[in-house]
């Protein structure tokens, strides 16, 4: 198993993490720029949020913290990531949080999770290494390093040409591909809710590295009236990003797409119930 190690996060906090880097990319994202909770998307006391793609729990903690006494069901594949998450949730006494240690899919089943250990965030069911998709990490990878909290690192960037950006960030994923095949199981929205006992999901949280439009897909028909708000970071492009679209608004959401602050070329839906 990959070692975690324990971190200090900006505002004080301590937490496990598998990646201190990593980590600053996603506090950034999750408690900076609020990448989940834009565009009138809310958690209240009482709601119940699915947060798939939990990884170490930033996401959890951000819920917690903001005094919402919400109900969070959190769903992470890797065995190391979610020792992680395991650990973050005890240390921080996050009582309203329950924990299952598997992906969320179209239907029930198991697969192989590619483990990035270098770069856990990015471990996926559904690798692609076409040049469009190595296209998109360069971006996402030049645009951490441009805003990296080492102000003397960002800045010195920035100042670069493009080309040296470029071979930069090249070099830099290169560092981080190291895969690991991990059999992991599978569980589909429909399962959680018929297994729990849902009766209304306030929130459905959906970051999970390209299989976006197949967990949402797998909600059974009589499942999405239950579905309030969902957010999702859409990884494959403009067709996976329409599919998105169009299966929200069939069910009646009214969306809102933008470009994540984190990786432009992988955008953000924001769904809501038309009132």
């Amino acid at each position: 198993m990959v070692a975690a190690t324990e971190h200090t996060l900006p505002d004080g906090s301590l937490i496990d993490c598998m990646n201190p880097g990593e980590t600053e990319i996603i506090y950034r994202e999750i408690f900076d720029e609020k990448v989940y909770a834009r565009h009138g998307i809310v958690v209240g006391d009482g709601d119940t949020v699915l947060d798939i793609g939990a990884n170490i729990g930033l996401f959890a903690l951000f819920v917690s913290r903001s005094g919402a006494r919400a109900k969070l069901f959190c769903f992470e594949p890797a065995p190391a990531t979610f020792a992680a998450l395991k650990r973050n949730v005890a240390r921080h006494n996050l009582a309203n949080v329950r924990l299952f240690q598997a992906g969320i899919a179209g239907s029930r089943g198991e697969a192989v999770l590619q483990f990035m250990p270098n770069f856990t965030v990015s471990s996926t069911f559904r690798p692609d290494d076409s040049a469009e998709q190595a296209e998109r990490n360069e971006q996402f990878t030049i645009n951490a390093i441009a805003t990296s909290p080492n102000r003397l690192v960002a800045a010195g960037f920035r100042l670069l040409p493009s080309a040296a950006q470029r071979a930069i960030a090249r070099a830099v994923m290169r560092a981080y591909a190291k895969r690991v095949a991990v059999t992991c199981p599978l569980l589909s929205v429909s399962d959680v809710i018929g297994e729990e006992g849902l009766e209304r999901i306030d929130l459905l949280k959906v970051d999970a590295e390209g299989v976006e439009d197949e967990i949402l897909a797998g909600i059974a028909p009589e499942h999405w009236p239950l579905i309030r708000q969902v957010t999702v970071e859409v990884h494959r492009g403009p067709e996976q990003l329409a599919a998105v679209e169009r299966l929200l608004q069939s069910h009646g959401f009214t969306t809102v797409t933008e470009a994540s602050p984190a990786s432009p070329a992988e955008p953000m839906v924001y769904a809501r119930r038309t009132e």
